[in-house]
């Protein structure tokens, strides 16, 4: 194989690979806001062919005794920003469907327990 074409191909291989990680726009730590207070920082990773969200930080004194705490599991992407999963609030027993819509750097969970907002960190 020529250099030319090796060089092509690494390059095909490099923009297939940003391409696929855009593809991921809710992935990445997110402050976390209801009702206008400041709540917490979930960090939302791929895990397999779904997401999960675990609040890393709280910034409420309640909100730090849940940090660690697994609050979104089972998201599955459904295009156009939007997602769909598994919810459980961090600091009362209450699970459930949550809808997620992602928008450049917003975030938007709804669930049985209210409307969260969020902006990328």
């Amino acid at each position: 194989m020529k250099l030319s074409s090796k060089l092509f191909a690494l390059g095909a291989g490099v923009l297939l690979s940003v391409s696929a990680f855009a593809n991921d726009a809710i992935v990445g730590k997110w402050k976390m806001s209801e009702k206008g207070e400041e709540k917490a920082i979930i960090t939302i990773t791929k895990v397999g062919d779904s997401y999960q969200g675990v609040m890393t930080k709280g910034i409420t004194e309640k909100a730090k005794k849940s940090e660690g705490k697994t609050v979104l599991s089972a998201i599955k992407h459904e295009g156009g920003g939007k997602y769909k999963g598994k919810g459980a609030h961090p600091t009362l027993p209450i699970k459930g469907t949550v809808n997620i819509t992602v928008n450049g750097n917003s975030i938007t969970i709804k669930s049985i327990a209210g409307t969260q907002t969020g902006v990328k960190q």
